[in-house]
């Protein structure tokens, strides 16, 4: 009776043993089918570019497709909002800074970044650069925030649309600089640029790999970089620090997040398998080559990250009333 006793046992034990194995096996099986990036900005774009670099690393990595797919849109949310309803466990988010301010400038957003999306890594980071059309009589930026402080409300500067990175990035500027400016946001940052080069706008934020080709071609007239230090692509320009703006500074970043039903293991897996894929040679030539600095960050870091840069926006939206008619 007693070993019958110890053999029950012992059955209830390695069968209890086997439910709480199952999660883990699952968990060691990711991918098990085709793993799609939902990019938030379009083909061509340099979100697209980094997409595009990793995920023919990460198929290698995982023995499944990988494959982006680009959902463009109200500054990233209708591919945010997607990505947060998916319960397959194969869906993941590329987005950008917009993400951050989409939380305060949109009322009536239907989905949550704190609680439907998690943290899964920081891909990226790079400068916007201060373009100006080469005709505007401008050859620094004190030059351009002194033309402007002498014609208020009479300059216009573009963006990739309300919200977008290059937009707050132009906000920031014209507060801290304490200027006018009106705000003419185009469906994208190749139309943005193209009216900086004509002149049909006084002022453009691109990022780097955007405008980096024009500025070289003499298309567009480079004032300065955003981050804290200069860029080695284009060591000439200086920082908006360094022209006249001593507290300035913001860069253009992109990241990956996942639906909030996805398990933290598999996030901390994807996480590390992309921090792996942005180590490898190539990718850091092809991405350095562009002006795009390569970052990696753990999942925890990375939350930290979007939870503070949810903070800082809020008050830049409400310092200068901004809001998505």
């Amino acid at each position: 009776m007693k070993h019958k006793t110890f053999v029950q046992i012992g059955m209830a034990l390695c069968a209890q043993a086997l439910i709480m194995s199952a999660p883990a096996q699952a968990e060691s099986d990711f991918p098990t089918r085709t793993v799609r990036l939902v990019a938030g900005l379009g083909a061509g774009s340099s979100m697209d570019l980094v997409a595009r670099t990793i995920s023919p690393k990460l198929s290698e990595m995982w023995g499944q497709s990988v494959v982006v797919e680009n959902r463009v849109g109200a500054a990233g949310n209708i591919a945010a909002e997607q990505v947060s309803r998916e319960d397959d466990g194969h869906t993941l988010l590329v987005a950008q800074n917009a993400i951050t301010v989409s939380a305060s400038l949109y009322p009536n957003l239907r989905y949550d970044l704190r609680k439907d999306l998690k943290a899964v890594t920081q891909l990226t980071s790079m400068p916007h650069v201060l373009v100006v059309a080469p005709s505007l009589p401008v050859k620094t930026l004190r030059d351009f925030i002194n033309l402007a402080k002498a014609k208020p409300g009479q300059l216009n500067f573009s963006s990739a649309g309300v919200g977008n990175a290059d937009h707050m990035a132009a906000e920031l500027f014209t507060t801290m600089a304490g200027i006018t400016m009106t705000h003419i946001p185009y469906t994208g940052g190749s139309q943005a640029i193209t009216a900086a080069a004509a002149g049909d706008v006084q002022l453009y934020f691109p990022g780097l790999p955007v405008s980096l080709p024009l500025v070289q071609a003499d298309k567009v007239r480079a004032l300065a970089v955003t981050s804290s230090s200069r860029s080695p692509a284009l060591p000439d320009v200086p920082t908006v620090k360094e022209a006249g703006l001593p507290n300035y500074e913001t860069v253009l970043w992109y990241g990956v997040y996942a639906p909030a039903s996805m398990s933290d293991a598999t996030v901390q897996r994807i996480s590390d398998d992309i921090h792996k894929a942005l180590q490898l040679p190539d990718v850091q030539e092809k991405l350095r080559g562009a002006g795009i600095d390569v970052v990696g960050s753990k999942p925890e870091q990375f939350q930290a990250f979007t939870n503070s840069e949810i903070d800082r926006w809020a008050t830049i939206v409400h310092e200068r009333k901004l809001k998505v008619e």
